[in-house]
């Protein structure tokens, strides 16, 4: 069985002042693992603490080092494989976030990374530090879609009515324009510069999903609103 490879500990001078970001990696292609890894290292806010191939070595990982974030491939010993972990970091270690890194942008495979506990989506043929923003955005508590994935996924919204609950659930056009910002990781400002609407606007779309939602922050109101219909 694949083991896990030990990544040394930052210099002192690197850390000094505030922790970085613990990242493991999860990539059945040791080269492309590789440069990943290359590229989180170089970040000074976030720090690999190791990288794997497979799921049961994944999970290992995690019961010893606990990360904040694992980064994982859809694509290891199979596909299910994928999910399955995702599910069972979801359920049974909290406490790490996960990050979907991919070449795969199918709408199916999103939603169910989505449903199986994921809080980013990001596409490997896109730039490297939006890889690395999307693992400050989750380890801060938020949710990131890249942004093709975002209005993707997003944009169903207009094209499909919620099955099961009265209209009144139905998000407004103005509040789907605010979940694509929120489910691509944006902050309320840069939601209200994009919009051309005050923060203060922003504050009160989210608050109505919030309500509509049952919602109990702003990652759940993207994954209420995939669960349920909304998208």
């Amino acid at each position: 069985m694949a083991g896990f490879i030990q990544h040394g500990a930052r210099d002192s001078s690197e850390t000094a002042g505030s922790k970085p970001i613990a990242v493991a990696v999860v990539d059945d292609h040791p080269v492309v693992r590789f440069g990943i890894c290359h590229v989180i290292d170089g970040q000074p806010d976030l720090n690999v603490i190791g990288d794997v191939g497979e799921s049961e070595a994944a999970l290992r990982l995690i019961e010893e080092k606990s990360p904040d974030v694992l980064l994982l491939d859809l694509e290891l010993e199979c596909q299910q494989c994928s999910f399955g972990l995702i599910a069972k970091v979801a359920q049974e270690y909290p406490g790490t976030r996960v990050v979907i890194y991919t070449s795969h942008d199918a709408e199916n495979r999103v939603m169910e990374a989505i449903r199986s506990g994921a809080s980013a989506y990001v596409i490997k043929s896109s730039r490297p530090e939006r890889m690395c923003e999307a693992i400050r955005v989750v380890a801060d508590g938020g949710t990131y879609l890249d942004p093709a994935i975002a209005s993707l996924v997003v944009g169903r919204v207009g094209r499909r009515r919620e099955r099961r609950a009265s209209n009144s659930r139905e998000l407004t056009r103005r509040e789907r324009d605010v979940l694509r910002g929120l489910a691509s990781g944006k902050r309320n400002r840069e939601i209200a510069a994009e919009l051309f609407i005050s923060e203060r606007t922003v504050k009160f779309h989210i608050k109505s999903m919030f309500t509509k939602m049952q919602a109990k922050s702003r990652t759940e109101i993207v994954k209420i609103a995939i669960e349920n219909g909304f998208v």
